[in-house]
């Protein structure tokens, strides 16, 4: 069973190779490769000229300490960028991250839906903003669906939550309901180019139980975000630090007989830190992974 995590939060910290570096020696198999910096900050080494010879050197750096990019998260789309030209915004980018992948041998990529919408308000007359999000997914991921084959990137499908801001509070969204989250998946019909990924933190947010949420799922899973949560943040934090049910988790994963890899966005695991506790925490974090693989393969031996 394949062990990885994300690279973002200790790529911001240290730059590419360190990164690569660390998360090698604490004994990681893989990385996720997360492309989602560039739409905070504007600019990547992706949407420059020579990214080709980018990818080639990111490659080597992997190559010489052992590892490789088994999946990768695109950049997502927030609020108003789901105003009519959000697929201009947005689409040149996943384009791009697209072709990355295909250069780093990534395999999959995650690719949010469009969510944020108060997803059950009324919209238009005869039809609910739930609707209205249902078909502009539909439509984004009909764009995306032909640059998928292109490079041979499988998008991955995550469960997501939506803000109430009167409220001031996380609620369900779209993909939450393991049911609906099926039901689309199903209706692409494109399961060439398409796959899920349960992220683990999400479901417990939305009030979904995530044991449940992977056997409704079943074999439509092929990657994990690992991550814990107080159930009412989106805490990204290390498995057993929240309240998240693990054992139910590695039961309900090797009863659908998980095939994928076990990743984690433990997306706030260096913040506050001093540098020389950086490779500790990545060592702790690949030992938490590794005590969840025992559990998932005790399960599976035991069906």
């Amino acid at each position: 069973m394949i062990l990885s995590t994300e690279n973002g939060a200790l790529r911001s910290l240290v730059g590419e190779r360190r990164a690569i570096e660390i998360l090698a020696k604490a004994g990681f198999d893989a990385i996720d490769y997360t492309f989602t910096p560039w739409m905070e900050r504007g600019e990547m080494p992706w949407n420059r000229d020579g990214y080709q010879d980018y990818a080639k050197e990111v490659v080597q750096m992997a190559k010489d300490n052992g590892v490789y990019f088994n999946q990768a998260h695109a950049p997502f789309i927030f609020h108003t960028s789901y105003l009519p030209d959000w697929n201009r915004e947005i689409l040149p980018m996943q384009i791009r991250c697209m072709e990355a992948c295909a250069l780093l041998g990534i395999p999959h990529m995650v690719v949010h839906p469009v969510h944020h919408l108060p997803y059950h308000h009324r919209g238009a007359p005869g039809k609910s903003n739930a609707d209205i999000i249902w078909d502009l997914n539909r439509e984004y991921y009909h764009l995306l669906q032909p640059y998928a084959k292109q490079f041979g990137v499988k998008m991955c499908l995550e469960n997501m939550f939506g803000e109430d801001q009167r409220r001031g509070c996380l609620v369900p969204d779209m993909f939450s309901d393991p049911h609906e989250y099926a039901q689309f998946f199903d209706e692409l019909n494109d399961p060439d180019n398409f796959t899920c990924c349960i992220d683990t933190g999400h479901a417990g947010i939305t009030g979904e139980d995530c044991g449940d949420t992977i056997r409704v799922m079943g074999s439509r899973v092929r990657a994990l975000h690992l991550n814990d949560n107080d159930f009412r943040t989106d805490g990204h934090l290390i498995p057993f630090q929240g309240k998240i049910d693990w054992d139910d988790v590695m039961r309900a994963l090797a009863e659908i007989d998980y095939q994928g890899d076990f990743t984690f966005e433990a997306l706030h695991l260096y913040e506050g830190m001093d540098d020389g506790f950086y490779a500790t925490s990545a060592k702790d974090l690949h030992d938490v992974g590794r005590n969840l693989i025992q559990n998932f393969q005790h399960y599976k031996e035991a069906l």
